[in-house]
Formats: C-alpha cells, sequence, structure tokens
C-alpha cells in the first residue's frame, strides 16, 4: 500500500488512541507529544483529535504527497 493509499484510508480526524495505534506508541506519548506542542491537535466534543495531515506532518511524510 502506497502512503498515498494509507492517507487516504484514515479518517480525517483521529483519536489519540487511533494516532498511537498507528505510530505503534502509548497513548500517553501521543497525549507528550500534544502537550509539548509537537503534535497538533484539536478539541472535539467527545474528546482531543488529529487531522490526518497534522500526523503526517509530524512524521515527516507531508512532503511525500505532495510529491
Amino acid at each position: 500500500m502506497t502512503l498515498s493509499n494509507q492517507f487516504e484510508n484514515l479518517p480525517k480526524l483521529l483519536k489519540i488512541s487511533e494516532v498511537a495505534d498507528f505510530t505503534s506508541t502509548h497513548e500517553r506519548t501521543v497525549r507528550r507529544w500534544i502537550r509539548d506542542g509537537r503534535l497538533v491537535a484539536l478539541e472535539h466534543p467527545s474528546g482531543l483529535r488529529v487531522s490526518r495531515r497534522a500526523l503526517w506532518r509530524f512524521l515527516g511524510l507531508d512532503l511525500a504527497l505532495s510529491a
């Protein structure tokens, strides 16, 4: 599966648990990234959400999508 396909298959807004699963980390790690300002999250009525674009930028893959 290509990066572009993976990007398109992700929901537009991911839960903290989904980001943790995708990055193979713990939810506490994702929350620390958000708290430290390294990963951008949005307030949502049902909790914090991370846009797939913000996740891609955080992983350094944003340039791969534009190529």
